[in-house]
Parts: C-alpha cells; structure tokens; sequence
C-alpha cells in the first residue's frame, strides 16, 4: 500500500465509522433496517453520489482519463428510488462547488470505497423482512469486478496525486462529512412529515 493510501485510511478513519454509523450500518447487517429507512439511506447516496458527479464533469480537463462512464452510480441510484417509488431527493448543488480536481479524488476515493462492502450489504438487504423482492442496483455496484475496479482506481488516485496529498486527504475527510450532512437533512425532512 502506498504511503497516500495509507495515510487515507488512517486519516480518514474516525469519520469514516461516524459516517457508516449514521447510514444504518448496524440495522443493514442485521436486517433490521425499515423500508422507510432504506428509502432515506438510497437519497442521502443520490445526494452525495449526483453532486460529486457533477463536479468531476465540471472538471473534464483534469479528469480527461478517467473512466466517468463506468465509474457513475447516479443511474443506479435512479433505478433504486424508482424501484421504491421515491422520487428523485432534491440535489445538493452546493457540494463539491469549487473543489480542486485534486480535492475530487479525495472525494472520489470515499465514492469508490463505498463500493467495497456492497456485496455484503447486498446479501443483508436480502435477509431484511421489510425490503423482501427488492434488489438494489447501487449496492450490487461492480459486482465480481469490486476488486479489480478498486485496484484501478486507487492506482489511477496514486499516480494522478503529483505531490497534494495532503490536499487529498483533507477533502476526503471532508467528503464523508457530507455525508454527514445529508443524513441530518435526511433524518430532519422525515422527522417534518
């Protein structure tokens, strides 16, 4: 593992808990998550997941030579809130705004992550009495190829760093707090109705 890597691991690590916490972390891996909450946890990723993809597109220059197409997740959030007849959450135009492409692979690298323990969550949702006949998109993510696309990314991260780490790692930390936010929003527009 690369110094970088490490370092956003390590770095990163306390919000990231903070973060799993508050999206039902525990509830999905028992099966005890609502469909009310499922609900929430696919809007508060559209949240974060459209916003992000959105900056990376407003940065094409900087991200010339990343894979955009395969790497979006909005679709499969779309598919997702369609499928539980939600609509569409409102974005949140005001994340990632004027973040450096150094700080979007930062936030790129909490997105990607996000990816890794979807197989899991993907058996758990599975086993959860109140989403019995659904199956998520977003979760299903890559699939098989989970691991190798990490293994890209994080490769592509390391060689396109050119020395901000430091710029990198912050961002990240920043990203998850987004998530953060999202899910106080969330948990507050569901406490209003």
């Amino acid at each position: 593992m690369t110094d970088l890597l490490h370092r956003l691991k390590t770095e990163t690590r306390a919000r990231h808990e903070r973060t799993e916490a508050l999206l039902f972390a525990d509830k999905l891996m028992t099966g005890t998550l609502s469909r009310a909450e499922y609900e929430q946890l696919l809007g508060i990723h559209y949240g974060f997941h459209s916003a992000l993809e959105q900056a990376i597109a407003n940065q094409s220059t900087f991200f010339a030579d990343y894979d955009r197409l395969t790497r979006r997740k909005t679709p499969w959030l779309v598919a997702d809130l369609a499928q539980v007849q939600v609509p569409l959450p409102d974005r949140s135009p005001s994340l990632f705004v004027n973040w450096t492409g150094y700080e979007l692979l930062g936030a790129l690298y909490v997105a990607e992550g996000s990816m890794l323990g979807g197989q899991v969550i993907v058996r758990a949702l599975r086993k959860t009495p109140a989403l019995t006949g659904l199956e998520s998109r977003f979760f299903a993510g890559y699939g098989a190829e989970t691991g190798l696309h990490w293994k890209a990314f994080c490769a592509y991260l390391v060689s396109h760093a050119n020395g901000h780490d430091d710029e990198i790692i912050r961002a990240a930390d920043r990203a998850f707090a987004f998530f953060e936010e999202l899910s106080e929003q969330a948990t507050e527009q569901v406490s209003h109705t």
